[in-house]
């Protein structure tokens, strides 16, 4: 008896000091961006004046949140109350990168905004999938990172977790970029679990305007999804303080991305307190995106660029269910805000069936005013 107990003991301390040990490692290694970073421009142009924006032609944006090429049709998460943290093999991962590939070419736009890009990440097997787009697309290409581990312990299966991570928000152009900043979101999430987590950001990217002294600011987003909404908030806040900014000083503003809350347009008004979803939440404990407030982009002269025809999202508490689509779990939470200054003609959530990714891409064509 007291051999099994002193065995059970030194088994103990010995778990005791190997997860003391992990957490101090991720501590140690924990990434700690600055509040403002400069970032690099990848372009080949040489007469910069030649890829300035012309007000005279119309723009064209996509957004779309690649789900790191490993949320496909037949994926879960556990994070939504699937199991998984990864795909089975890299072979998968390489078809999605080729079907999402395809809808970026079948859909030719200006500005791409892509996020969840894998820059070297087990999870996804390491394939650097930003050298890829930056060779597919031909275009000058920034990233702001806001994910960063040395090893992520999630999920809490020794096949599924996700290991290292290194990934970001991507926006690729057909502009000459004169300045590209990464600008750390507020809020995070209570220590230790901060250590292994995402570290949000926005990515800024301003383009010169032929002959004005003028900029297209084109910001990324992928806010927050897993805190109670407090977080969420925070990060409008921050935000909502760089869209006036840029926007007081004449000019034009466009923000797009994965907000991970729904947009007004997709809620019915039953009184002051009380809305519906237009994708009905089908169960009170599935993931909610938070309803995105409405009233100060409207007063500050802003508009939702979003399309709620097609859902933008679809929940990954399952694979995707082709035969019976209404038993997933649907929402809106990837489009744009733009300010009034620039007029949007078209938006439309394209529908690719969460074939390659768990969001559809939305794409909008605007003009200048």
């Amino acid at each position: 008896m007291k051999r099994a107990f002193k065995i059970l003991t030194i088994l103990i301390v010995v778990v005791l000091i190997f997860l003391a040990g992990f957490i101090t490692t991720l501590w140690i290694f924990e990434y700690r961006p600055a509040e403002v970073t400069a970032l690099e421009i990848v372009d080949n142009y040489q007469n910069v004046e030649d890829y300035y924006i012309d007000t005279s032609e119309n723009l064209t944006v996509l957004t779309f949140n690649i789900g790191y090429a490993s949320l496909s049709e037949t994926e879960d998460f556990a994070m939504d109350g699937g199991n998984k943290g990864r795909m089975d093999s890299k072979a998968e991962v390489e078809a999605n990168i080729i079907g999402i590939t395809d809808i970026l070419n079948n859909n030719p736009a200006n500005i791409y905004l892509l996020q969840e890009v894998d820059v070297d990440s087990n999870r996804s097997y390491n394939i650097n999938q930003l050298i890829h787009f930056q060779d597919v697309l031909g275009k000058s290409s920034v990233l702001a990172y806001n994910y960063r581990c040395i090893f992520v312990p999630f999920p809490l299966s020794f096949t599924q977790m996700m290991g290292k991570v290194n990934s970001g928000i991507v926006t690729f152009s057909d502009y000459y970029a004169d300045t590209a900043e990464r600008h750390q979101l507020p809020g995070s999430f209570a220590w230790p679990l901060r250590l292994a987590n995402l570290k949000r950001a926005m990515l800024i990217t301003r383009y010169p305007i032929k002959d004005s002294d003028k900029y297209l600011v084109v910001i990324n987003v992928h806010l927050s999804a897993y805190d109670d909404g407090t977080m969420r908030l925070e990060e409008m806040e921050a935000l909502k303080t760089i869209m006036k900014l840029e926007y007081d000083l004449g000019n034009y503003v466009l923000v797009g991305g994965d907000f991970n809350q729904t947009f007004p347009q997709a809620i019915t008004q039953i009184d002051e307190f009380n809305y519906e979803y237009y994708y009905e939440l089908k169960d009170a404990k599935l993931w909610e995106a938070y309803l995105m407030e409405n009233e100060w982009f409207i007063d500050n002269d802003f508009t939702f660029g979003v399309d709620i025809t097609t859902p933008t999202c679809r929940l990954l508490n399952q694979a995707y269910d082709s035969e019976n689509t209404e038993n997933n779990q649907y929402y809106v939470i990837d489009g744009f805000i733009v300010s009034n200054n620039l007029v949007i003609n078209t938006v439309i959530t394209l529908n690719e069936n969460f074939v390659y990714s768990d969001h559809n891409p939305v794409l909008i064509n605007l003009t200048f005013n």
